[in-house]
């Protein structure tokens, strides 16, 4: 028999664990949280989570974990030799550390050892294409970068290290002639399934540029052990190089000898890193493009997700040196590959990726043959022109949505993902006046002429809603400080992550 206090026990401990075992099958059947995708834009400048634009060029992702380090070289100064690094976690949303190399310890550690031979630092100097690998022998990162002091050996192999893989870093050594050779362009790092570690890098073999070399690592990263291949390169020469592995074979990625121009890719291939290479080939692109849709390659970045693997193509335009006219210092394009493991480069001008996943897709394109209101996500109002102005300068604002003409817009094909958005009442198209890449300019309407600053990319921001970029100036339209007000200007602004950057596309009923 039992008692009212037992009845009542048992009852809260029948209670109890029927609550845990439904916590407990919550958790055994709760889906796991999906990443959402992110989309890629080229052609485009890109800018850090403060709105600054990124300087990264000689640029080199490392992911440990899920975080992306982006290193890269800055030189919005001249005359000054800066090393950036970005951290982020989708690929997307970028944080900046700044400055992350003390080269003042370069001369400081010459002094020290008694060096008397090794002309010193000056930020005159060249320095480029930094690489970070983290070292588990000694704990700690290590960065490589090409660095020519004028002693006529072309470029040093540099190493300095950092116990934090966003710096700073400190120098330790210098390497003249790696592998025996002058080096020119210093191109990747590469660890194999056995724990080997790899560099590759260009040589002037019998000539400036005449070869490419790989060589071994010693455990510590802080010397060449071996070179593990040579190849002679018999014209045009190459440089610019990269190596990863698709499935069991390794690839080499490499430019052209151009200068700071775009060229075409090269690939090698082979089933041992030391055994016989493939003829070096032209890498397909599509579409096709003679110059790798204008940039010079700097990394192949395989991301490993869930559910497969991504490998990023990763390239410069050196506009800021005049090596192009295109828009954007770095470009990302998708690669893919034959049954022969041989890659293409996709020139997207958008693609999405998500890095959790390990998987992309290509961006949907819009109806060309529609009509739109362009409605803004934070105020509910529609994109239309001051007056119903017909005429050329023609201001933005936002009113209401009524289905006017003056509200109506459609958009026409610029090629490589571009659209120009015309207005059904006045036949002109938006644009940024004057060229300007000023924050806070007001959008207007135009005659169409082609130019990149009556270009725009409409970029997927999830949920049905789109931020509208200007190919010209890299910003994003918006309302003046976020206003919902019936005539608020319409202005171009650095990307936010604001609903007040985000619009709809609502069709507009004839």
């Amino acid at each position: 028999m039992i008692n009212a206090t037992g009845f009542t026990n048992s009852r809260k401990l029948l209670s109890f664990m029927l609550a845990a075992l439904f916590v407990i099958s919550a958790f055994m059947y709760a889906k796991p949280a999906q990443a959402a995708s992110v989309t890629v834009v080229n052609n485009s400048d890109r800018y850090d989570v403060d709105g600054n634009p990124i300087w990264a060029q000689g640029g080199w992702v490392m992911q440990e974990g899920g975080t992306f380090y982006w290193y890269g070289m800055d030189f919005s100064v001249s005359g000054v030799k800066k090393v950036n690094v970005y951290t982020s976690t989708d690929l997307n949303h970028w944080t900046k550390h700044e400055n992350i190399v003390d080269f003042s310890s370069i001369n400081a550690k010459l002094d020290a050892i008694g060096d008397t031979s090794t002309i010193r630092f000056a930020h005159s100097q060249w320095v480029g294409r930094p690489f970070v690998k983290y070292n588990s022998l000694t704990g700690k990162y290590v960065m490589f970068a090409e660095w020519s002091n004028g002693d006529g050996n072309r470029n040093k192999l540099t190493l300095f290290t950092s116990d934090s893989p966003n710096g700073p870093f400190a120098y330790e050594k210098n390497i003249s002639q790696p592998g025996g050779y002058k080096m020119g362009d210093l191109g990747s790092i590469f660890t194999d399934a056995d724990g080997s570690t790899y560099i590759t890098y260009t040589i002037d073999y019998n000539t400036t540029n005449g070869g490419l070399q790989i060589s071994k690592l010693t455990p510590d990263f802080m010397n060449l052990a071996a070179t593990t291949k040579t190849f002679v390169s018999t014209g045009p020469f190459k440089e610019a190089t990269t190596l990863f592995k698709y499935g069991t074979k390794y690839i080499m990625m490499a430019s052209t000898t151009n200068g700071w121009n775009s060229s075409q890719t090269w690939c090698y291939s082979a089933d041992s890193l030391n055994g016989t290479w493939a003829s070096p080939y032209v890498c397909a692109t599509s579409p096709y493009s003679g110059n790798s849709f204008d940039t010079q390659i700097d990394q192949v970045l395989p991301i490993q997700g869930t559910a497969g693997t991504v490998y990023m193509y990763i390239g410069d335009r050196w506009n800021n040196k005049g090596g192009s006219t295109g828009i954007g210092r770095n470009q990302w394009y998708p690669l893919t590959f034959d049954g022969s493991g041989k890659p293409t480069i996709n020139g997207y001008s958008q693609w999405s990726v998500d890095p959790a996943a390990g998987t992309w897709s290509p961006s949907s394109a819009l109806d060309t043959t529609q009509s739109y209101a362009l409605v803004n996500r934070n105020s509910g109002k529609a994109l239309g022109i001051v007056n119903n102005a017909a005429s050329d300068g023609g201001l933005v604002e936002q009113q209401p949505n009524t289905g006017a003409a003056s509200q109506s817009w459609k958009l026409t094909d610029a090629g490589s993902g571009r659209y120009y958005i015309q207005n059904i009442n006045s036949g002109k198209v938006l644009e940024i006046s004057g060229f300007s890449t000023a924050v806070g300019t007001q959008a207007s309407q135009w005659t169409n002429n082609g130019g990149a600053n009556q270009q725009w990319l409409l970029v997927d921001a999830g949920g049905g809603y789109y931020k509208i970029k200007n190919v010209y100036s890299g910003k994003v339209l918006g309302m003046s400080g976020g206003s919902k007000d019936n005539g608020a200007p319409c202005i171009q602004w650095a990307e936010t992550g604001s609903l007040n950057q985000n619009w709809s596309l609502t069709v507009v009923t004839p």
